[in-house]
């Protein structure tokens, strides 16, 4: 089984995803907004993570 034999209909959607949202500029406003927020949780969650590993070791 292959792992990414999906990988060609995840990229025409995800084409067809982008060019809707590109013509719409409330959407990629919201698509930019939603991005950010998932990317500033993340590093708040790995500073945890690392803040946590330093705690142990002092």
């Amino acid at each position: 089984m292959e792992k990414y034999s999906d990988q060609p209909k995840e990229e025409a959607e995800l084409a067809k995803f982008a060019a809707k949202v590109l013509n719409e500029p409330l959407q990629i406003r919201l698509l930019s907004d939603r991005v950010y927020e998932l990317l500033t949780n993340e590093l708040r969650q790995q500073k945890e993570r690392v803040g946590r590993n330093y705690e142990g070791r002092l």
